[in-house]
């Protein structure tokens, strides 16, 4: 069982891994790097967020005090 996780770094070390020089033709080499575009900026919470997660945070807290009350024992 625990040479499980192993095996697949056992197998991978017996692959032949294909030779990469010569592949880029020379114009791909001499070209430039593209040009990188900012992503853009991530919306902000706001307060209706906030209070929406307030309000879900409330719920479950509720539920699980419902929960905890449930006599397991005389559910079987």
């Amino acid at each position: 069982m625990r040479f499980t996780f192993l095996m697949p770094l056992f197998v991978s070390a017996c692959a032949a891994f294909p030779a990469l020089e010569g592949t880029i033709s020379d114009a791909a080499q001499a070209a430039p790097y593209p040009t990188l575009t900012p992503l853009p900026a991530f919306a902000t919470a706001s307060d209706t967020d906030d209070a929406a997660l307030s309000a879900r945070i409330a719920a479950l807290q509720a539920r699980a005090a419902r929960l905890r009350q449930i006599d397991i024992a005389a559910l079987q």
